[in-house]
């Protein structure tokens, strides 16, 4: 069949509606295999039309060859869709030549007219132009008058008008040339929509009412896996998924109501893969008049793929494989209900590597990964077939198991655990010892939620529980306890600067044998709105763990400095003041600009500031706690070994480091003439001073009998409730009045 021309959707108003140009397709045997449907809005046709200046009366028309008016400019609604047939054009002229001139009457207005029209080749199109025979012989007629009273001139009249009429004809020509060109393009886009269609990345295929393959693209002949020439004309189940009920309604449905449809599905690819796709299905017309299917298909499958991994990485952990902390909290709350329904115990046991970060800082990010991927492999090992084993974070694993068999048996699991995880983990040809830390807290006792229970278990392991073994602890709600009590002193440790609740106080050091006052040791005290008075025990080791010794310790150096300038004042002497460094306040960097600042800003005399230094402080780093202690004294700062006795003691720092005290700990003053052995080691003490030229200072003195042996030991001076409690700044003026 060959090309057929059509015009539809004509807008009576205007004239405007839309040239179908139907193509059918054959292959080489010149079968027909299908149909390429081009549409094209007449209103381009119109405009280029419109262009040719033909004067008054003058037009350009489109006709098919059966007499239809398809186009025409200047417009002409009522004509557009109308048959013409019955014209001169086409009982006369058209069956003498396709290519000619003549003049006749229009159809339309019913004026005399000149014509020259054309058949385009390959298409049943006819154009015609016109122009009104007024128009064209207007110029003759003037010069038709002139002829009359000078014949010599009316041969060239007519010789002009001839030149004239025979440059319009060859413009009309032209034109019509210039149109048949046009039309030559239009055929070629058929090939460029086809073109088109081919490079689309979605598969696409088109079937006629028999459900054969009239079009296909390369993207559908790689998903069917067959050559594109072969699939037009096959029964589109022989290279889909055989038949389908489901698509099979579908194309009724579109069939029967127009439309577009989509369905997603699963079907099987020319290498036998399952994809996952979504089909949308679209009704057109055919060439034969009938009714054709246009499918387009789009592959979700690595979508899916994603959103599937999404899934698992939203309960499991990406490294490990192990249930993830949203999965463990699940996983632990169903099986609290159930135990709880079943009265049954559940244990949860929180696991901390507490060196695994060392094979990051060695090997690297990657050997890490490595690293905990075997720690999975073991951890899954040890579950068992009762127990859950989860990653929480980092080197934090966690294990759920049932404890129907009593502590016991949930005992010997964390044992055997701890056991496992303790032994040497291989990495790129490297041990590492991974330093296991088990805490295992039991349900309902511990915990009744998730939350509770896991951070039961967390607590022990970090501390608030008890030891069954060296790094194997079970919860302990005292223990808990003091570590919410201690948390609650660090909370209002770290405002009680600002808010002014720390003071001093001052424990007066007096001589063994005069009873006289020498000096005082400056004791920090912390009363708090809530807490009410805390004791330095609690406090003090909170405030080294957590750094606040640091501004603390600077501040009580200040105030006690202040205070040495206010009591010189008063008195017109110096008083003497010892003030503790902290292990941690000791090393820093600025506390000789903090020492020196004191010094100066408060006018200290030298001699009367003394600080006192644990022997832990001393023990590391030797050359550089020598050089800051010389460093120290230069200015004019006294320096005592405080606690002496109850560290690790060596006597060669005592020799090498530039003390002039040694304090006797409380320790051994307390069973003074009561354990001899008490009294062995602080007559050492007070020997060991004697030698190397050194002052002895027992603390915590309270009875007479204590101070009775150390006079007669000849220690030097002593502190403590015997002879004063430590006093507040106005009872230290006053004992300082009554001492002058």
């Amino acid at each position: 069949m060959p090309r057929r021309i059509t015009i539809t959707d004509i807008d009576r108003s205007t004239g405007r509606g839309i040239l179908n140009f139907v193509h059918p397709v054959r292959d080489r045997s010149g079968r027909r295999i299908g149909t390429v449907v081009a549409q094209v809005d007449s209103v381009r046709f119109e405009q280029l039309y419109n262009l040719v200046e033909l004067g008054k009366g003058g037009s350009v028309t489109l006709l098919h060859r059966d007499g239809t008016m398809l186009v025409r400019g200047p417009g002409f609604p009522a004509g557009i869709g109308r048959s013409f047939a019955d014209t001169p054009l086409f009982r006369e002229q058209l069956p003498r030549a396709s290519r000619g001139a003549f003049e006749a009457y229009s159809p339309i207005n019913g004026s005399a007219g000149l014509y020259g029209y054309d058949v385009v080749e390959g298409f049943d199109l006819v154009i015609i132009t016109g122009m009104a025979r007024s128009v064209a012989l207007e110029a003759w007629y003037g010069r038709l008058w002139t002829a009359l009273a000078f014949y010599l001139l009316l041969a060239l009249v007519l010789s002009l008008l001839a030149w004239r009429v025979a440059r319009d004809t060859r413009r009309q020509f032209g034109l019509i040339d210039m149109v048949s060109a046009s039309e030559a393009r239009l055929a070629k886009s058929f090939d460029y929509l086809a073109s088109i269609v081919n490079a689309v990345g979605a598969p696409i295929w088109v079937l006629d009412d028999a459900r054969r393959i009239v079009l296909a693209n390369e993207a559908f002949a790689r998903l069917v896996g067959r050559p594109r020439e072969s699939l037009p004309g096959l029964d589109e189940n022989t290279v889909l998924d055989g038949a389908a009920p489901e698509r099979e309604r579908r194309y009724a449905a579109v069939l029967a109501h127009g439309g577009t449809l989509d369905a997603t599905g699963t079907m099987h690819d020319g290498s036998g893969e399952s994809r996952t796709v979504i089909q949308l299905t679209s009704r057109l017309a055919g060439d034969d008049g009938k009714a054709h299917l246009v499918n387009v298909l789009t592959d979700i499958t690595e979508r899916e793929r994603a959103e599937a991994r999404l899934a698992w990485l939203a309960e499991f952990d990406a490294i490990t494989g192990l249930p993830n902390q949203a999965q463990f909290w699940r996983l632990m709350e169903a099986r609290i209900a159930a135990a709880s329904a079943g009265g049954r115990e559940l244990a949860v046991v929180a696991l901390v590597l507490e060196r695994l970060h060392e094979i990051v800082d060695l090997l690297g990010h990657e050997a890490g990964d490595r690293a905990l991927r075997q720690v999975a492999d073991l951890l899954r090992g040890a579950s068992g077939e009762t127990a859950v084993a989860a990653r929480i974070r980092g080197g934090e694993f966690a294990f759920m198991l049932d404890a129907g068999g009593g502590r016991h048996e949930v005992e010997a699991f964390a044992l055997k655990l701890h056991a496992l995880m303790s032994g040497p983990l291989q990495v790129d040809g490297r041990d590492f010892f991974l330093d296991p830390v088990l805490g295992v807290a039991l349900c309902p006792h511990d915990g009744r939620n998730a939350d509770e229970l896991y951070r039961s278990a967390q607590g022990a392991a970090s501390g608030a529980g008890i030891e069954v073994d060296e790094a194997v602890h079970f919860f302990s709600a005292s223990r808990h306890t003091e570590l919410g009590q201690r948390l609650t002193v660090e909370a209002h440790l770290r405002r009680a600067l600002e808010r002014g609740e720390l003071r001093l106080v001052y424990q007066p050091k007096v001589t063994v044998r005069e009873q006289r006052l020498v000096g005082f040791e400056a004791l920090l005290r912390w009363t708090n709105p809530e807490l009410g008075v805390v004791s330095p025990l609690d406090f003090v080791p909170i405030a080294e763990r957590t750094g606040l010794i640091i501004p603390i310790g600077a501040w009580v150096l200040e105030q006690a400095c202040r205070q040495m300038e206010d009591w010189a004042a008063r008195f017109g002497r110096p008083v003497k003041v010892a003030v503790n460094l902290s292990p941690r306040q000791f090393h820093q960097k600025s506390l000789l600009d903090t020492i020196r600042r004191c010094l100066a800003q408060y006018q200290v005399p030298e001699g009367s500031l003394e600080l006192e230094i644990t022997e832990t402080a001393l023990m590391s780093r030797e050359q550089e706690v020598d050089q800051l202690m010389h460093e120290i004294r230069r200015l004019g700062v006294d320096l005592a070994i405080d606690d002496f006795g109850t560290g690790y003691s060596s006597l060669a720092y005592l020799k090498r480091f530039p003390v002039s005290r040694l304090k006797v700990d409380r320790a051994f003053v307390r069973d003074l003439g009561r354990d001899e052995d008490s009294a062995a080691i602080a007559l050492s003490i007070v020997n060991l001073a004697r030698g190397l030229k050194l002052q002895v200072v027992a603390e915590g003195v309270e009875t007479e009998t204590q101070l009775a042996v150390l006079r007669e030991m000849a220690c030097d001076e002593y502190q403590g409730f015997l002879f004063s409690k430590p006093l507040e700044s106005a009872e230290v003026e006053a004992l300082l009045g009554r001492s002058a």
